[in-house]
């Protein structure tokens, strides 16, 4: 009797677990890693400090318009990557296969990659609607 009990309660729990929601689908992308400072004006501003520390401004220049050495600016909506946190974070790191920028992130700390990222976002004059961060 005490054995039967506990399959029904194995069998509910069973149930429960694999309703919708409650199981990822197959396939399914996980959710993109976002920036942990943005809108933080502290980090921002420690996020400057960093880029010029690790001389991003050598190739993006001082205002991230780029230009120099062929790099991109920072500041529109055309990214060859994507533009979402987690892409730029991973192309800082060097963890893009292909890419041309130098993995000057290989030396940062994370949070230092945050912070420049964070930076970088109240650059941007593009277009509002393409924001996805």
């Amino acid at each position: 009797m005490r054995q039967n009990r506990w399959v029904l309660v194995a069998l509910s729990l069973g149930l429960i677990l694999v309703q919708p929601g409650n199981v990822p689908a197959e396939g399914q992308a996980k959710p993109k890693k976002l920036n942990p400072f943005t809108g933080n004006s502290e980090a921002i501003a420690e996020g400057r400090k960093v880029y010029f520390l690790y001389s991003c401004n050598a190739c993006h220049g001082g205002t991230g318009g780029g230009g120099m050495a062929g790099a991109s600016p920072l500041f529109d909506d055309e990214w060859k990557y994507g533009s979402d946190d987690e892409t730029l974070f991973k192309l800082i790191k060097g963890q893009i296969p292909g890419q041309i920028m130098p993995a000057v992130g290989q030396n940062m700390k994370d949070d230092e990659i945050w912070k420049v990222l964070a930076w970088i976002r109240t650059l941007y004059k593009g277009d509002p609607s393409k924001v996805n961060w």
